[in-house]
């Protein structure tokens, strides 16, 4: 049982590792889209902290999914001056929706594919990379949209008058995309490192 939780305990602080890189240099964590429309990225963090959770199971994703949210906090902090750095000043902003992308997509992979055969495990897998893409930005609107709704967001340029809709449009072209990759990662890599875990005792199991 020991050598279980140190196991659990390495490969969650190297999915850590990997997101500390990740949100340190922007082309390891996010996708550029400029051959579609110039500056436009799709963030590609949250598949890491899903495929956290796939493998590691909800507890240790939401481990995962705290730090990619302190760092985002971070960041915001120390390089503020952009409405990217003023979303995620607030901290349930920049951490809840990554914790939930742990917790949810490890608990959905534990409860319905884990035990289920290769096939509907692979397209099972791909959706709930869709699924991680869709968390990660809902709760990231929403959130920002009620934090804004009781701030002077006049005063940056943020219009106060039909916020949501605003939101919505400022991250609904990346969405598109990033729900795309999640799919075709999530699936991917999650069916390449999925068998591989199993043999190694990384169950998703409460350790």
């Amino acid at each position: 049982m020991t050598n279980q939780k140190t196991t659990y305990y390495i490969t969650t602080t190297l999915f850590v590792a990997i997101v500390f890189v990740q949100t340190l240099v922007p082309w390891l964590g996010t996708m550029p889209l400029g051959a579609f429309v110039v500056g436009a990225s799709a963030t590609i963090i949250q598949f890491t902290v899903a495929l956290a959770g796939i493998i590691l199971g909800p507890k240790y994703g939401a481990i995962v999914g705290f730090f990619w949210g302190m760092m985002s906090f971070f960041n915001a902090l120390t390089h503020p001056g952009t409405i990217g750095s003023l979303m995620f000043q607030n901290p349930v902003t920049a951490l809840l929706p990554r914790i939930l992308v742990g917790v949810i997509i490890g608990w959905l992979f534990n409860r319905f594919l884990r035990q289920r055969t290769a096939p509907i495990r692979f397209v099972g897998l791909g959706l709930l990379g869709i699924l991680a893409a869709l968390i990660n930005t809902v709760g990231v609107v929403i959130l920002t949209a009620i934090g804004f709704s009781v701030m002077h967001t006049n005063f940056t340029g943020i219009p106060n008058h039909h916020l949501l809709s605003w939101l919505i449009g400022i991250v609904s072209f990346n969405a598109i995309f990033e729900i795309i990759v999640g799919f075709i990662l999530v699936m991917v890599i999650g069916n390449v490192i999925v068998p591989v875990a199993a043999r190694a005792g990384l169950t998703g199991g409460q350790n």
